[in-house]
């Protein structure tokens, strides 16, 4: 590997994996950008996402990538189909860019954004040399992300491509006064965080029931309850999440992901 020196010593990546910190996958994947572009700056957004969780890494990727000045490159590795036949998608889209295996984890970019370019990573150059079947966030996610953060463009690594997998947000259906929706992310603090926003609900009085639990109403902030009681607010994220101030509500009310919940607007 051949260190390149850049122009533009403010490049920022961005990496999210499910590798965990307790094996050095991290650290080597650290190691070949630096190898490349020493003056990268490198910044963790997460690596204790659960193993294979495709829909947590593309969550948490889609809440974080706002905050990032133009020009960042984010590599997202939940890859459970490493050294299978699906793509490595090299996607530019709000000013930011994203390298990412083909497997739906972009799939909040692809929704928020209506114009963007998705390059077919294909070009071995920015490869290392020799590609494991089980290691592509080192021999290819990296290298290639060092790379292009030196300034090489896009279209060098590969053929602009409009098949891939966009993958599919679960929308809230609204039948008269009945908003029916479901949980898309269970945060660290056991938060149960719906796709359900403000722009779904209507009125004021209403009744959410999720499992056997009802909330009568909004608050602003988990202060705005007890101890222990349950609560439901919008989040920083955007979106209406359920928790239990001081507690862990994914285990007190028996939720997770993908379990449904409504809002009965009276």
């Amino acid at each position: 590997m051949k260190a390149i020196q850049t122009e533009n010593p403010a490049s920022i990546i961005t990496l999210l994996t499910d590798f965990g910190n307790k094996d050095g996958f991290v650290a080597t994947i650290k190691g070949v950008i630096y190898s490349i572009n020493p003056v990268a700056r490198i910044v963790d957004i997460a690596h204790e996402i659960p193993a294979q969780d495709i829909d947590a890494g593309a969550f948490i990727l889609n809440s974080c990538h706002l905050y990032f000045p133009e020009g960042s490159i984010h590599v997202a590795v939940v890859d459970p189909g490493v050294g299978s036949e699906r793509k490595i998608l090299l996607v530019s889209a709000g000013n930011q860019f994203f390298i990412a295996p083909d497997n739906q984890l972009l799939k909040y970019i692809f929704a928020r954004y209506e114009t963007f370019t998705v390059i077919d990573v294909l070009n071995k150059k920015y490869f290392l040399d020799d590609v494991s079947k089980t290691f592509h966030g080192r021999d290819i996610f990296a290298p290639v992300a060092a790379h292009l953060s030196t300034g090489i463009p896009i279209l060098e690594f590969g053929n602009i491509i409009t098949e891939f997998d966009r993958g599919k947000i679960p929308k809230p259906s609204i039948v008269k006064n009945i908003i029916s929706g479901s949980i898309l992310h269970v945060d660290n603090f056991g938060n149960l965080i719906t796709n359900i926003t403000r722009k779904h609900i209507f009125g004021d009085k209403f009744t959410l029931k999720i499992k056997n639990h009802i909330i009568n109403k909004i608050s602003l902030s988990y202060s705005n309850v007890k101890p222990g009681e349950t609560v439901a607010l919008f989040g920083s994220s955007g979106f209406l999440e359920i928790g239990i101030r001081n507690g862990d509500a994914s285990k007190k009310l028996s939720a997770g992901k993908n379990n449904s919940i409504t809002i009965e607007i009276n």
